[in-house]
């Protein structure tokens, strides 16, 4: 088990469960939680976390998820409003619930059910990857033993262009860049956020708007410092340039001279 970590992950899993409910005695339906390899994490703190703070190491392992809370408003959004007859969020923690009496559900309950259930339904390909951004600054972890594997579909890769680089600032005042990336074929964004040093942090890909962008750095906790185009000469960056700006406004960020 993994305690006291934060986590950043855009590969995770909502495994449905069934069982018996220690409050009411009811069977109830709820679901866990299940992150994958690529997830991140680092040492979570008593302060803001910090999502430039380093080292991020990649979990390398599934791995069921006990307790998660902190940074969550990502997490709302993804997992309580979308699944609410199965969580919901008390005294800043995410908790599996009873379907009949809204009781919560111990991870003790539901750890071994969703466990099986992911090897079950994983093998048998029936699991989809969420690929929704999750940045929560403590959760305690269970990974799965070694030999557990989801097979999975790829993803396009279309050919992005570099259009911006934006300077960025975490909470913590850790600095970074935000690099944002536009694919003229399929009209999509991605953004790739990068640590002191240009060290990769996260890619977040296929947003059909720079809403979708805008959103990401917010869940990140970032603040953009400054703009740089990425080739000063070019239009198309000029013109992403001025879109993002409009964007960012209509978010509620402000330009500071």
């Amino acid at each position: 088990m993994t305690h006291n970590r934060s986590l950043l992950t855009k590969e995770w899993y909502k495994v449905p469960i069934s069982i018996d409910c220690p409050g009411c005695g009811a069977q109830t339906r709820s679901a866990g939680i299940v992150v994958g390899p690529s997830s991140l994490v680092n040492a979570a703190d008593s302060s803001e976390n910090d999502v430039l703070k380093r080292p991020w190491t990649p979990l390398d392992a599934f791995a069921f998820v006990e307790s998660l809370g902190g940074r969550t408003k990502n997490v709302e959004q993804f997992i309580v409003n979308r699944f609410h007859n199965a969580f919901e969020f008390r005294n800043d923690h995410l908790l599996a619930i009873c379907q009949h009496c809204g009781e919560s559900l111990s991870p003790a309950a539901t750890r071994s059910v969703a466990m099986n259930g992911f090897v079950r339904l994983g093998q048998r390909r029936l699991l989809v990857n969420e690929r929704m951004l999750l940045f929560a600054s403590h959760v305690v972890l269970t990974e799965f033993h070694g030999g557990t594997s989801i097979e999975e579909s790829g993803l396009p890769h279309p050919d992005y262009a570099l259009m911006l680089i934006c300077d960025a600032e975490s909470t913590g005042g850790e600095t970074g860049t935000v690099e944002l990336w536009h694919s003229i074929a399929r009209n999509d964004y991605a953004i790739t956020v990068k640590g002191h040093e240009g060290r990769e942090i996260c890619r977040d890909t296929l947003h059909d708007d720079l809403a979708g962008v805008v959103a990401t750095v917010s869940n990140l906790g970032l603040v953009l410092t400054q703009l740089h185009l990425a080739q000063p000469s070019s239009p198309y960056c000029r013109l992403a340039r001025d879109l993002f700006l409009e964007t960012l406004a209509h978010a509620g960020y402000r330009q500071e001279n």
